[in-house]
């Protein structure tokens, strides 16, 4: 009576090796599943975009690299400029405070400005004489 599906999937025999498959017991509906897949186009262009991308953002680089180092350098020079100005005032001023303190006979005072102004420069030929000069002095009174 209503057992003759269950009869035929029961008494379905194992099957051989290498032998056709067995038949379903019953017949699957098909669904609609489709998968998509970027695929490269049939037509190549000339030049691929990447090979392009990548040689414009590496010139680009190269560019903006040698800006950079070359603000850099300008920077670098403007700098040493104030510094050289800088330490000329100073030194302008170190000679010029110590010539007025040895004028006035404060020579242990003007021997330090000369310090001063030697840390400054010291290859300077007057700034050697005049700390020879106050040195000797110094000596004299002590």
């Amino acid at each position: 009576m209503g057992l003759g599906m269950q009869k035929w999937i029961y008494g379905m025999r194992a099957r051989a090796p290498f032998s056709m498959q067995r038949k379903k017991s019953f017949t699957a509906l098909p669904t609609y599943s489709r998968k998509f897949k970027i695929q490269p186009s049939k037509q190549r262009p000339i030049y691929d975009f990447g090979i392009i991308f990548g040689f414009v953002l590496g010139f680009i680089m190269l560019l903006s690299i040698t800006n950079l180092v070359q603000s850099f350098k300008q920077h670098q020079n403007k700098v040493q400029m104030l510094n050289f100005q800088k330490d000329d005032w100073a030194f302008n001023f170190l000679m010029k405070s110590g010539e007025n303190r040895l004028a006035k006979g404060k020579i242990s005072a003007a021997y330090s400005e000369f310090q001063l102004a030697y840390a400054i420069r010291p290859h300077d030929k007057k700034l050697q004489e005049l700390m020879h000069v106050t040195s000797g002095q110094l000596c004299l009174e002590n």
